[in-house]
């Protein structure tokens, strides 16, 4: 008995390890975010200092959401026993209550954010809750009814994603662009024309005003319209982080191996890794959008909901992979959630890159192609958030099902194998212990 307490003791300090380590470094950067926006602040400019502070507020924010892993990890050393997170279905006029009440905080964001210079200082709330909200709201349609396991569980899932996992794509993806960089360097060593060429694009950014966005586009213009720059750009957005990302977000799924009860709660777990990373990513994405708060928001919910199906999806094929074997749904999963994620990415850039032609043409019409790319990109967005958000109460209805005609027998814990006990046992999810 004694070597498996004493690797339920080890996995419970490793644990208390990350959570602290993930404070810790959210709560240096935010300080460094805050050192830096005030060096750099500009008085007639401060939409610098706000996107510094924001970012900041958003570090502390997440810092605040795994300290629940902590305490509950804590709790578990002192042979605490830790509730289950029962999750009840949700019902309509709860779905409709939270959007009600999401864009209402909406619109009161964006009139703070916008009335006077510092109104994103008391805009500040809005922000957390407005980021937050559309991410509790999707969880609870796709995963209620579903069990989960423990509150530390849940709340372990979900600090893995938003910290563990963000920090590894992040990590990968540097090294995708590290690589091009060296590539690029190694074809500047050998073409002095592209080496004038890059060292012309260098100086004309270093030369531009950074909070400029307009200057700064007028600068690259001739960049952004060639066609191999846009297919790299297309390449890396709808292909490369893609896949980088959706491997790295349920990550933590494959070390529980059979210790999972089913795939439908892969699919759980999953959806907790994506609403975890979706958070990190979005408070990020939308600390620089202060003056227009309310677009910025309602573009990170969508992406949210992106995020968390995308991640859903794969965390059931892990699932299926390791408890029945079914490798062809891993790899189906799999290309599933980079297809959701990669078509998203991609209509984006189109988007984007559209908008940003009819800017540099210093016009307020748009021309064909450019209202081709803005509206293409656009409906396409549009086309896929429908599909998404009537698809994910239909696959949570699929899940629940199986939960229930799943042999209840064969449940088992999740990280560590009970010991058997004639005492009562709790065997929900990370905290499997003996009383």
């Amino acid at each position: 008995m004694q070597p498996s307490l004493n690797l339920n003791h080890r996995r419970d300090y490793l644990l208390i390890l990350f959570s602290c380590l993930g404070m810790l470094g959210l709560l240096i950067r935010g300080t460094y975010l805050v050192i830096n926006g005030i060096d750099y602040f500009n008085p007639s400019n401060t939409s610098s200092l706000a996107s510094s502070v924001m970012d900041a507020l958003a570090m502390l924010f997440c810092a605040g959401l795994i300290l629940p892993m902590l305490v509950y990890t804590l709790r578990r050393l002192k042979g605490k026993a830790i509730p289950q997170a029962g999750i009840r279905p949700v019902k309509f006029w709860q779905v409709l209550v939270f959007v009600v009440v999401w864009v209402i905080i909406l619109i009161i964001g964006t009139v703070l954010a916008s009335s006077f210079a510092y109104g994103w200082i008391a805009a500040a709330p809005f922000f957390l809750i407005g980021i937050s909200l559309p991410i509790l709201c999707i969880l609870w349609v796709g995963v209620s009814g579903i069990p989960v396991g423990s509150r530390r569980r849940l709340w372990t899932v979900f600090g893995f994603g938003m910290v563990g996992s963000t920090v590894a794509a992040v990590l990968m993806e540097y090294l995708v662009i590290g690589v091009a960089i060296l590539a690029i360097g190694a074809l500047e060593a050998s073409n002095p024309a592209l080496r004038t060429f890059v060292d012309q694009i260098r100086s004309q950014v270093a030369n531009a005003n950074p909070g400029d966005v307009e200057n700064l586009v007028t600068v690259l213009d001739p960049y952004l319209t060639n066609p191999l720059i846009i297919l790299s750009i297309l390449v890396f957005a709808s292909l490369l982080a893609p896949a980088i990302e959706e491997a790295a977000k349920p990550a933590v799924i494959w070390f529980m191996g059979k210790r999972l009860r089913s795939p439908a709660e892969g699919f759980v777990l999953g959806a907790l890794c994506g609403a975890g990373f979706a958070m990190l990513e979005g408070l990020m994405a939308a600390s620089g959008a202060t003056q227009l708060l309310g677009f910025g928001l309602a573009g990170r919910a969508a992406a949210s909901l992106m995020h968390i199906i995308s991640s859903g999806i794969f965390g059931w094929g892990i699932a299926s992979a390791r408890l029945e074997k079914r490798y062809g749904r891993l790899v189906l999963s799999y290309l599933t959630s980079i297809s959701i994620h990669g078509l998203w990415n991609g209509a984006a850039v189109v988007a984007v890159y559209g908008s940003l032609r009819g800017i540099t043409q210093n016009t307020l019409q748009l021309d064909l192609p450019n209202a081709l790319f803005l509206v293409g990109g656009v409906g396409i967005l549009f086309l896929e958030l429908v599909v998404m958000l009537a698809a994910f109460p239909l696959i949570n209805r699929i899940m629940r099902k199986s939960t229930q005609t799943a042999d209840q027998s064969s449940m088992k814990s999740d990280i560590i194998a009970p010991i058997l006990s004639s005492n009562a046992r709790e065997t929900n999810g990370l905290d499997s212990k003996s009383n």
